[in-house]
């Protein structure tokens, strides 16, 4: 159960950062270059986690 703390609060973290930036900043441009990379990283970090705790 330890291990799902992490990447939970960092999964959060990152979407409030994406909130910012869209909400507040309104620069898509930004938003754009953050949202790929930040949901290709999660999404290995799932796989991972998937595989190896299953």
């Amino acid at each position: 159960m330890v291990y799902l703390i992490l990447p939970a609060l960092l999964t959060v973290v990152y979407i409030a950062y994406l909130v910012y930036l869209f909400f507040w900043k309104r620069d898509i441009m930004q938003f754009r270059a953050v949202l790929y990379p930040g949901l290709v990283f999660i999404s290995m970090w799932v796989l991972l986690y998937y595989f190896v705790f299953r």
